[in-house]
């Protein structure tokens, strides 16, 4: 009986056993990392060795800005080489926004990506990402981020740790609002989101309360009262469905509007020269591909907007001048942030992409 008792005893504990070895075997394959931080499959790490490069970005999967950051940058960069990888962590998943330039400045992440004007306090150059009325269309705005990218590049590298792995136009702001806006009056007393603080002077400029919250606060606001206004792209607006609880957009261009990504320039540094070669190409082809891709979206969006009931007015060329006029001691208060020689290259270039594109009713 007690021989019997003892086999019976010891085939439990062979089960057990193999049981826990088969669950060890099981967790050993799983992915590293859950869904919600990795993105969308295509990201996900091929076989081998390969270091992992963490990029966090604000942007939901299924956003445009998203959709074209992993589609022209991260995939093309993994498939072209084995020795590294970047990792998609959307939606905040890893680290806040406002936590993403001091993460990636102390290796604390890899690589983020933000609207480049957020952190305008510290680089004074992110500011002229939004100078009031630079450009008068996302074909300027296309343009001016790819004259740009050099600026905020030299920026980074002599004073914040870091390099400019692209920046491309996210499509400029309009003013979405509960009641039309459409004169300078209208501005009175507006409670008007502002997403950084460029776009909070703008607000104050033009006469409205500026209300400083993230973008993606806007649909709850609007909804709740807290604004009666928000400056946005027309791609948020999709996004956020803010036609919801908004039905006019005032189209006037009002800034341009940037979106960039940065990488530790430690970890860069460290990166073979062939790599190195590979991951600014990728890039350089990201902001090419993503700023012709913007453009494209700009112009369906408003046929978007109107297709969703929104009433879409674009602000005549006299009245933005006058906008314009408000604004240019803050424009040139920008300017005068940076190196005398940065600001004159910027007034160049704004000169040029004006005379190329002309505001159109």
């Amino acid at each position: 009986m007690k021989r019997s008792l003892y086999v019976l005893i010891a085939a439990l504990l062979l089960v057990s056993l193999v049981a826990c070895m088969a669950a060890c075997g099981e967790d050993e394959e799983a992915p590293a990392t859950t869904a919600a931080t990795q993105g969308p499959e295509t990201t996900a790490a091929p076989a081998g060795d390969a270091k992992v490069l963490r990029m966090a970005v604000p942007w939901p999967v299924g956003d445009p800005v998203t959709d074209n950051i992993e589609q022209n940058f991260i995939n093309p960069f993994n498939e072209a080489q084995t020795q590294y990888r970047i990792e998609l962590h959307a939606a905040g998943a890893l680290l806040a926004l406002p936590d993403s330039f001091e993460s990636v400045r102390t290796r604390t992440v890899e690589i983020a990506g933000w609207p480049t004007a957020v952190f305008g306090s510290i680089v004074p150059e992110f500011n002229l990402a939004e100078l009031p009325f630079s450009v008068n269309s996302i074909e300027a705005d296309a343009e001016f981020n790819a004259m740009m990218t050099p600026i905020y590049d030299a920026a980074l590298t002599a004073n914040h740790n870091m390099k400019t792995v692209y920046n491309f136009t996210c499509q400029g702001l309009d003013v979405i609002s509960k009641e039309p806006v459409k004169t300078l009056d209208d501005w009175n007393g507006l409670l008007c989101q502002t997403i950084s603080p460029v776009t909070a002077s703008v607000v104050k400029l033009l006469g409205g309360a500026g209300v400083a919250q993230d973008f993606s606060e806007g649909y709850q606001s609007l909804q709740k009262g807290v604004i009666e206004a928000t400056l946005q792209s027309g791609s948020m607006v999709i996004m956020f469905k803010l036609n919801e609880v908004a039905k006019n957009i005032t189209r006037c261009y009002l800034t341009p509007a940037s979106i960039g990504a940065w990488i530790n320039l430690d970890v860069y540094n460290e990166m073979p020269d062939d790599i190195k070669a590979i991951f600014d190409k990728c890039g350089q082809d990201a902001q090419k591909t993503i700023n012709a891709n913007m453009v494209t979206l700009y112009h369906e969006n408003y046929e978007t907007m109107e297709s969703v009931g929104m009433e879409v007015y674009p602000l005549p060329g006299a009245e933005r001048e006058k906008w314009a006029e408000k604004l240019q001691p803050y424009a040139d208060e920008l300017l005068g942030l940076v190196e005398p020689a940065v600001a004159e290259q910027v007034k160049q270039v704004t000169e040029q992409l004006d005379e190329q594109f002309p505001y159109q009713d």
